[in-house]
């Protein structure tokens, strides 16, 4: 027969675990403003490029590679900022697991998922963004998959990239 000390301790972490849940399940509200002339740059042609590969790291011992998984360039701007901030921790280089319930946003304007490059990796986990303007991007890996219980499964990949005129800069990730 358990104690009530010890029922009392289970009854306090499954309220804190509820608790935890129903927060994650609520869109974050995002301060900054979306503004789109901001970052139409992304559309422009430039001199310079991104490359390289990523693979996420499951547990300590299985690891995924990118390849036929989306990349996007994501130009970075207050509300991108924000967004990534409340995603991965931090502004600079960053993991999210599906399994820890990545959050949601409002706003979350259709042009902010529009203005954006879109590429895949190939089949040796390498991608390449060309003919990129100058400025500072989000490169974000997304390695997600239905898991056999049809559930999302993988997680995300982002690192910060800040490109001059007529640099490749290659990224890598294994994280």
């Amino acid at each position: 027969m358990s104690s009530p000390i010890a029922l009392a301790t289970i009854a306090a972490t499954l309220i804190a675990l509820m608790t935890i849940n129903a927060q994650a399940a609520e869109p974050i509200q995002v301060k900054s403003q979306f503004n789109a002339d901001e970052i139409k740059w992304i559309q422009s042609k430039g001199n310079s490029s991104i490359s390289g590969s990523a693979f996420l790291q499951l547990n300590e011992k299985e690891q995924k590679g990118c390849s036929g998984f989306g990349v996007e360039l994501l130009p970075v701007a207050d509300y991108s900022n924000e967004r990534i901030l409340n995603i991965y921790g931090n502004n600079s280089l960053g993991k999210v697991l599906m399994k820890n319930n990545p959050p949601k946003f409002t706003p979350d304007p259709k042009e902010y998922h529009e203005l954006v490059r879109k590429s895949k990796c190939d089949e040796k986990n390498q991608f390449s963004f060309n003919d990129l303007p100058v400025g500072e991007y989000y490169v974000i890996f997304f390695i997600i998959w239905k898991n056999e219980a049809g559930v999302d499964d993988g997680g995300a990949l982002m690192k910060r990239v800040s490109l001059k005129a007529g640099e490749n800069s290659i990224v890598q990730i294994n994280k």
